[in-house]
């Protein structure tokens, strides 16, 4: 069988064809555990974005930063990058009290969340 080729007809001038896809890229999607979110501690994800608001402020008031989400999201972020860093280091800082060292450790690691981003931005 031959292939037949379409002629450019003059009615057709002007209009762009739509670009065809250039890979068998599927869409993404994203499912929720309805469960899993409902079986979520509230209390301890609350706890979790207070510690993250007091360290982001901390460490803002130490290097320098202004902003409520800012506080939040270098909190937050502090509190793992924190974590896993005196975890790799074996550094015991000997807070006794636990509320208390997971803010210091969260400070720690939001100052350095906050100086890594200045020194790459």
């Amino acid at each position: 069988m031959a292939k037949t080729s379409k002629s450019n007809s003059g009615s057709t001038r002007g209009r762009r064809k739509a670009p065809e896809p250039t890979g068998a890229r599927l869409p993404i999607r994203i499912t929720v555990d309805r469960d899993a979110v409902a079986a979520l501690d509230k209390r301890a994800i609350a706890a979790q974005v207070g510690v993250g608001i007091v360290a982001g402020w901390l460490a803002s008031w130490l290097v320098g930063g202004s902003g409520l989400l800012q506080y939040v999201v270098t909190g937050l972020a502090g509190s793992l990058i924190g974590g896993f860093l005196l975890e790799r280091l074996s550094i015991n800082l000997g807070i006794r009290n636990q509320t208390a060292n997971r803010i210091v450790t969260a400070t720690l690691g939001a100052v350095v969340v906050v100086l890594l981003a200045r020194l790459l931005g």
